[in-house]
């Protein structure tokens, strides 16, 4: 059945615009979605065919074969519609105002995520509530998280991002909140806004119908309240502050080194109507919580049931976290939270490691407000079909239901887990974890985790997504997109990076050496891998691997050929020419010759003609890099001719893609701006940062004035001073040079100059100027305040080098909101 009205309501409980994510087809409602780089309704018949009955399309693509095959699919119904994402906002907003129970939204620049989950901790027990999974914010993930209210419980938290104009009006729309919190408003997200008086005002129209606003004192107090005032006149304004007694609440912080006590004082009251204590120290955290204890005491919690409550508010980390671990274990830390669409979110990223056994380890799921029975159906339905090697369940709860769930293994705790010692049995698997706070999953992590080295780079895959993105919208649909992964994608991690590049639908992948590509194929990596310096001893693995070579000279070309004859076999190449790098390459006077050569083995299929630019990143040789776009062009154009077909084009590296845009021909290399580095000063405010190399404090130690620090009495001190002792050196890679003072790191929010020579696997800084750090403190050698290239201008170096001559010691962590 075929509509052109939009749908008032669904018969499927569940939505989906991602196809890689659908768990119960029958009961799943499909919104096809189109984007630059992609399109839903591609997939449409292959999900009628795996059961989705349900769907969402748009207008102009609702043309041709589609269009007609769907005539003759009786048992499924095709709304059409004008958009998509329009149309599931809309659905999301009738769904909302089927419930009158309280709704807190939280919005702000920096803290959503950290206020909505302690928020949620705080209250658990006192309501039955439903919250955005994960950092579901945006304008399709409101409406989703939305989607999952219900008649059972009796609260909703939400939070709500925007990053252009006119888009909180429509997250306003879907929620209608009846309380608010505005966390932290700073530079994030700036973009697209005139100035940053207009994005406050932004997002304080989520705000425009609710009862209650939560915030901070600070500079933009007048504004708030003047613009808020006029769209919302009757709204209560909660403004605390720690400077201003005067303010509706003052907070008073009483500091340690390991916890805090935390006063909140009305200004008509004398005594505190908070008085708690909490392990976070920090500023941000104790920003975060302050919000969070304001809106439960709003919403009825007084000041015994927060000191309860405040016990399980930890300092967690809000994002996923992927890990090497032992016995060539890969880990999924996702443990922070056990909700049912937090585990639908995590699931797909198990999946990906096709090459190793899949294991999941759950807890209970604690204050869900579902029937255990109808729970556990649930949460079966959605992992039947995954491929799933081994489920492991933790908790009573988990236990007493575990006939509902195929194949489970149960354990009454995590401590009995532990004893059984079956976690030590496991092995060449990847494991997703996903436990409720309570069940302290950070001892499985604890004890999966190869613990050589507690100094890590952590790579932001949230960020390399967003560079990615960034990329392909400059370049266009029209132009393919190769990735350069060689030397262990630039110290971040071949196999992992791949691996993201892939799902992501990027044309190529290019490494260094044959072996390096071998391991992306062991790895399940099927995209095209083109080989930059193959040797004539490795054709065979080549061949075996579907590994493409970049040929660059006749002796090469020519042995390929014969290899090729004598073995009766095919192989794509890619050609490589020299306009001007004079490293690899065939020469201008050399190209008639190549171009007689190739007509002449058709056993080798030119898949692509390439050039280096030389120095696209400096303006000052521009003549000399549109000499060799005009070359390229020139020789490129001599090969296609004797060919009888046409090979892709390629010759613009990172730099190019903003600076040389006429040189995108039919691909682009993209290499070290996908980690958020480049010397464009206009690109730098677009793209983020991707990896933050952090160690932590082993030791701090008074030393007085005249005394010296590390070998050599190289650093002296010329006053009494605090030094404190990192765990990280040369041999981690952080550079010998930045020793001295040369270099700094970054401590607690403060840059700290380090002192005396960088040792082997330790670094000395001087702390004398900071407040409240204590030894285990983070510090970080880059990201975060330091970026990249300035310690590598420090050093006198460039980023590459930095990257990669980050240790294999050091252990990669992969985040992932």
């Amino acid at each position: 059945m075929i509509y052109t009205l939009a749908p008032q309501s669904l018969k499927s409980t569940l939505i989906s615009l991602d196809s890689r994510q659908i768990y119960d087809a029958p009961n799943t409602a499909f919104f096809a979605v189109r984007g630059i780089h992609h399109d839903g309704h591609q997939y449409i018949e292959n999900l009628y065919k795996s059961g989705i009955k349900e769907f969402i399309v748009e207008k102009v693509a609702w043309t041709g074969i589609l269009s007609e095959k769907a005539k003759k699919w009786d048992d499924a119904e095709f709304y059409v519609v004008e958009n998509s994402i329009q149309t599931l906002q809309n659905l999301a907003a009738l769904h909302r105002s089927k419930f009158d129970y309280k709704l807190v939204a939280i919005t702000g620049s920096n803290g959503k995520t950290i206020c909505k989950e302690w928020l949620a901790t705080l209250l658990n027990g006192t309501y039955h509530l439903v919250k955005s999974p994960k950092s579901f914010n945006s304008q399709i993930g409101v409406p989703l998280s939305v989607w999952a209210m219900k008649s059972n419980h009796n609260l909703g938290i939400f939070e709500a991002g925007i990053s252009q104009p006119d888009e909180m009006e429509k997250l306003e729309a879907i929620l209608k909140p009846s309380h608010g919190i505005l966390t932290h408003f700073g530079e994030a997200h700036g973009a697209n806004f005139s100035q940053e008086e207009h994005k406050l005002q932004e997002k304080l129209k989520l705000f425009k119908n609710s009862k209650t606003l939560i915030y901070r004192s600070s500079h933009w107090d007048k504004i708030i309240h003047t613009y808020i005032k006029s769209i919302n006149p009757e709204i209560v304004l909660i403004e605390w502050s720690t400077e201003d007694p005067t303010k509706n609440i003052f907070v008073h912080f009483i500091r340690s080194a390991h916890e805090t006590q935390i006063k909140l004082k009305k200004a008509s009251q004398s005594e505190p109507f908070i008085d708690i204590k909490t392990e976070l120290t920090d500023d941000a955290s104790l920003e975060n919580i302050c919000h969070c204890l304001i809106m439960a005491h709003v919403l009825g919690m007084d000041n015994l049931a927060l000191n309860l409550t405040i016990r399980r508010v930890k300092p967690i980390s809000m994002r996923l976290e992927i890990k090497e671990g032992l016995r060539d274990i890969t880990i999924i830390d996702d443990s922070y939270n056990n909700d049912i669409d937090g585990l639908r979110l995590a699931l797909p990223l198990l999946m990906k490691y096709e090459t190793k056994k899949k294991i999941l380890i759950l807890s209970d799921f604690l204050e869900i407000g579902l029937p255990e029975e109808n729970l556990y159906d649930e949460i079966n339905a959605m992992i039947l079909n995954q491929k799933i090697d081994l489920i492991i369940g933790i908790g009573s709860q988990i236990s007493r239901n575990k006939n509902k769930i195929t194949g489970i293994e149960v354990y009454q705790s995590t401590e009995d887990f532990l004893k059984s010692g079956r976690l030590n049995s496991l092995y060449n698997a990847a494991i997703l974890l996903k436990g409720a706070r309570k069940y302290n999953f950070e001892k499985l992590v604890y004890a999966l985790e190869n613990k050589s080295h507690c100094t890590q780079l952590e790579i932001n895959l949230d960020a390399l997504q967003h560079n990615l993105s960034y990329y392909k919208n400059k370049i266009g649909l029209e132009t393919k997109l190769m990735i350069m992964i060689k030397a262990f994608a630039y110290g971040a991690g071949a196999v992992e990076i791949g691996q993201i590049l892939q799902q992501q639908g990027v044309d190529y992948l290019t490494v260094a050496y044959t072996d390096e590509g071998v391991e992306l194929r062991k790895n399940g990596i099927y995209t095209p891998i083109m080989v930059m310096n193959p040797q004539i001893e490795e054709f065979t693995k080549l061949i075996e691997y579907s590994l493409e070579p970049e040929i660059y000279s006749f002796e090469l070309l020519k042995a390929l050929d014969e290899y090729c004859l004598l073995n009766e076999q095919n192989i794509k190449i890619h050609i490589k020419l020299d306009t001007g790098m004079k490293r690899l390459g065939f020469e201008s006077h050399e190209i008639e010759t190549l171009a007689n050569y190739l007509a002449e083995m058709p056993q080798l299929w030119v898949v692509s003609i390439m050039s280096h630019l030389v120095a696209s990143e400096n303006l000052e040789h521009d003549l000399f890099t549109k000499n060799q776009i005009a070359e390229f062009k020139r020789m490129s154009t001599i090969l296609t001719h004797k060919l009888s077909y046409k090979p892709l084009l390629h010759i613009a590296n990172s730099a190019a893609i903003e600076n040389y845009p006429e040189a995108k021909f039919d691909m682009v290399r993209l290499g070290i701006s996908l980690y958020g580095i480049t010397e464009n000063k206009k690109e730098i405010k677009q793209i983020e940062n991707v990896l933050t190399l952090k160690t932590f404090i082993s030791q701090i130690k008074q030393v007085d004035k005249n005394e010296t620090v590390g070998y050599g009495r190289k650093g002296k001190v010329n006053k009494k001073s605090t030094i404190a002792t990192l765990a990280i050196g040369y041999a981690d890679g952080y550079p010998r040079s930045l020793g001295m003072g040369n270099g700094q790191i970054e401590i607690n929010g403060e840059l700290c100059p380090t002192i005396g020579a960088i040792c082997m696997d330790m670094t000395m800084v001087d702390i004398s100027h900071l407040k409240h750090v204590a030894t285990g403190d983070m510090a970080l050698a880059f990201g975060g305040k330091i970026q990249l290239s300035k310690i590598a201008n420090e050093a006198k170096t460039i980023p590459y080098e930095i990257m990669t001559n980050i240790s294999s010691r050091v252990k990669r962590v992969y985040i992932k909101n």
